[in-house]
């Protein structure tokens, strides 16, 4: 069994990868006769599994009640708890802590309720109140803690407690975590922990989901909406208790909100979000329990929510749907094809100026004649034109004549009809200037659905000019 601190990775000496392999080999090792072999190291990271997937479970339904306060609120108010149980107990023992910090948490969330129910503050303010009072007062404690020294406390003298011989014995650890320190007593309890919080999540999953989405709604229903707050913050709190000592208190809100937000930048279902978040909080806390091994003496939970932030970075950047960069390419994408359909409108104008429209229409047009239509060089025409080509809309072959082809005929009919519809919307539902509607037609041209454009027709009486005199494809 070697420390945690004093197997930290040399990178001049092995390649990360090949450390990163040894380092989740070694995390189910056996004896030679067969028995599993438990390290800190192993303690360490199955610790940081556990929390991790206790709080991004929990933290999903945090995320979509909107109430990502409450579990800094409840990790800073359970402090003067696990003072208290510190106190009652004489030593630092895992049950009177939960125990202590249980009470805080349901108290403080309480005292919240109160507040929000007999003022008008919001619920905002009211955490704030709670759980800076209930922070000073556990601050208070510790100072009180560290000075006793073997001497007697108010609980000892009241015949509540035994007296304390080990002084704060870690118990500051509680403040900004240290996960080396748990015991194979400590990884039991956070296992169990995770079974209940797991279970109740399974048991009671309609209404956690019914009442996280809308509450109104699940009272209307009937179901116990008030019962199953207190449910989940009696798991949140819990969860909170295990990992404010890999954490701390300072940083355990990230472990319970960034899984969550990471996930919920992924899916819109909230059964993959679950097990997404999930997932993440036990992936930041094996590289929390990895990357902590670079040097010595550094804080895991601090690279456990370190690890978080890249996840969340990686999802904000990379989701498909909701990332920063799929977005941009999006509207990257939208603007040239926009760009395109303008050059598709000003061929059809040119077909226009030539004689009626039809499929047996001439189609070619010249760079120059088209440059002159639109106020442009001729290399900006031609931009266009391998924007609309790359788009199936003219020839690819020929750049000068354009030629237009089928599809691209279809799509200048569109835009153009999309355009002089939305002109006379709005000169006659609007009851706009005919000479002030191009400027809108120009954008809503593009982004006209279909069943819009059936409505506009619909109202219009099926039009066959727009107020310019023009006839509407």
């Amino acid at each position: 069994m070697f420390p945690i601190a004093a197997r930290f990775i040399d990178l001049d000496e092995v390649p990360l990868g090949r450390q990163l392999g040894r380092f989740f080999r070694e995390l189910v090792d056996r004896a030679p006769d067969g028995s599993w072999l438990i390290g800190t190291t192993d303690l360490v990271v199955w610790g940081a599994i556990l929390l991790g997937v206790t709080c991004g479970l929990l933290g999903c339904f945090i995320v979509l009640r909107r109430q990502s306060l409450l579990g800094d609120a409840i990790g800073h108010a359970v402090l003067p708890g696990v003072c208290i149980g510190f106190l009652a107990a004489g030593a630092r023992s895992t049950p009177a802590l939960l125990i202590g910090a249980l009470i805080a948490g349901l108290l403080a969330t309480a005292l919240i309720g109160l507040l929000q129910r007999t003022t008008n503050l919001k619920t905002g303010e009211c955490m704030g109140v709670v759980f800076t009072g209930f922070y000073g007062l556990g601050i208070v404690l510790l100072k009180y803690i560290q000075n006793l020294q073997g001497r007697e406390n108010f609980l000892s003298r009241l015949g509540l407690a035994p007296r304390v011989n080990t002084g704060q014995s870690g118990l500051d650890k509680f403040l900004f975590g240290q996960i080396v320190s748990i015991s194979e007593t400590d990884v039991a309890y956070m296992a169990a922990i995770a079974a209940v919080a797991v279970g109740a999540v399974v048991v009671f999953w309609r209404k956690l989901a019914v009442s996280s989405f809308d509450a109104d709604f699940a009272f209307s229903l009937g179901l116990p909406v008030r019962a199953i707050h207190y449910l989940l913050t009696g798991l949140v709190t819990v969860a909170i208790v295990i990992s404010i000592q890999a954490v701390g208190v300072v940083l355990v809100a990230a472990m319970l909100v960034t899984p969550a937000a990471t996930a919920y930048l992924l899916t819109d279902r909230l059964y993959r979000m679950a097990l997404l978040s999930a997932c993440f909080g036990a992936a930041a806390g094996v590289l929390g329990a990895f990357f902590s091994l670079f040097g010595e003496d550094l804080p895991t939970g601090a690279f456990m929510v370190l690890a978080a932030g890249l996840l969340f970075a990686g999802a904000f950047l990379l989701s498909p749907r909701h990332g920063l960069l799929p977005r941009l390419m999006r509207l990257w994408e939208r603007r040239r094809t926009t760009q395109a359909e303008n050059l598709l409108r000003t061929l059809y104008i040119l077909m226009e100026k030539r004689g009626p429209v039809g499929p047996a229409s001439d189609r070619r047009f010249g760079v120059h004649d088209v440059a002159a239509v639109r106020h442009e060089s001729s290399g900006q025409v031609r931009r266009l034109w391998r924007l609309a080509a790359k788009r199936g809309w003219v020839d690819r072959g020929s750049v000068d004549p354009i030629i237009l082809t089928d599809a691209g005929f279809e799509e200048a009919r569109r835009v153009v009809r999309n355009h002089r519809l939305w002109e006379l919307f709005l000169t006659q539902e609007a009851h706009l200037a005919s000479d002030h509607v191009h400027a809108d037609a120009e954008y809503i041209e593009h982004v006209l659905p279909r069943d819009v454009l059936r409505r506009l027709e619909q109202m219009l009486e099926s039009p066959k000019v727009d107020p310019h005199g023009q006839p509407i494809p």
